[in-house]
């Protein structure tokens, strides 16, 4: 018995070198698949191209097998290389397990946490949040990065993801955590309505132009419901189209078109008077936020202790204080 463990414990070392390359290179697989090329990965990860490229070959010659096809027209997973590319992933979310068990267990937020969010809503809150937050915890290194892709993606190369919806988020295996409910308005620059009736109603604001969010869109329809709870549907033919949020303000200050804001975003604009608010008496929809996050892998205590800074933050920013975000 003694003899076979020996023999046991010989083999295992032998092997360790050749597995842990091949561990290595499935995470490295999948940092290419999610980002749908070589060099795509090597921006995301810094990893030089020339290395990644060659650590995923030398994956193929130790297995013996073909994972993606790759020429200078296409870039193409065979079958193989998805399931591999599957372990991998349970690979990369087992060690996070592992990492996030230490961590925790340590009571102090420490590691790697990756954030995205859209870029407004980085450049009005979760940077500063960011800053506050690697400096209260330096054993915590922190990525941010601006929204690509559809949330329940990111959700899954990323720690959390910040997302605004204005509609309830569909059932998948993505945890959504409500941070805010932020509240929304019309707004358009004074020049844009100069000149027209004063009025309160919304066919007061026909042949107007408007600013949308979808690039299908060739008219808006926002519905508008007033304090007696009377709804109407306004529709406005689209001028300029972007999706995001800080060049739809910036679209509106200039006077292109009537455009549906976050009050926090419009607020200083209004006082400084490049912008002010259409149909005052009349509301919309608020926009929910969300932090998501995937839920195979169990938040780590930095995640965690993230979005306990970031709820009252963002809380704050909604009420026009600026007391959390100092």
């Amino acid at each position: 018995m003694a003899a076979k463990e020996k023999s046991g414990g010989t083999d295992l070392a032998k092997n360790a070198p050749g597995l842990m390359a091949t561990v290595e290179e499935l995470l490295l697989l999948v940092e290419v698949v999610e980002s749908g090329g070589y060099r795509a990965a090597s921006e995301r990860t810094g990893i030089p191209l020339s290395s990644m490229s060659r650590r995923v070959s030398a994956l193929e010659d130790r297995l013996g097998v073909c994972v993606i096809m790759r020429n200078s027209r296409r870039f193409e997973v065979t079958d193989i290389g998805r399931q591999l590319f599957e372990q991998g992933i349970k690979i990369r979310e087992a060690a996070h397990a592992a990492v996030s068990v230490a961590q925790d267990n340590a009571k102090e937020p420490a590691g790697d946490l990756r954030i995205a969010c859209p870029m407004a809503l980085s450049t009005l809150l979760v940077c500063s949040v960011a800053v506050r937050f690697g400096c209260q915890y330096p054993r915590v290194r922190l990525f941010l990065s601006t929204t690509r892709g559809t949330p329940e993606a990111l959700a899954q190369n990323f720690d959390i993801v910040i997302h605004p919806s204005s509609q309830a988020l569909p059932d998948s295996d993505v945890v959504a955590q409500q941070l805010v409910q932020a509240p929304y308005g019309l707004y358009a620059s004074p020049q844009l309505l100069q000149g027209r009736e004063s009025s309160d109603e919304p066919s007061a604001l026909a042949g107007l132009d408007s600013i949308g969010w979808n690039s299908g869109e060739s008219q808006t329809c926002w519905t508008l419901q007033d304090p007696q709870g009377r709804t109407e549907e306004l529709r406005l033919s689209v001028r300029f189209v972007t999706d995001n949020l800080l060049a739809v303000k910036e679209a509106a200050i200039a006077g292109l078109g009537i455009t549906r804001l976050p009050t926090a975003l419009a607020a200083p604009c209004m006082a400084e008077g490049s912008l002010c608010r259409v149909l005052p008496r009349w509301s919309l929809a608020p926009m929910t936020i969300y932090a998501l996050y995937p839920s195979r892998r169990r938040l780590s205590l930095a995640g965690q202790e993230f979005l306990q800074w970031a709820k009252p933050a963002l809380q704050a920013l909604v009420d026009g204080s600026t007391e959390a975000l100092r």
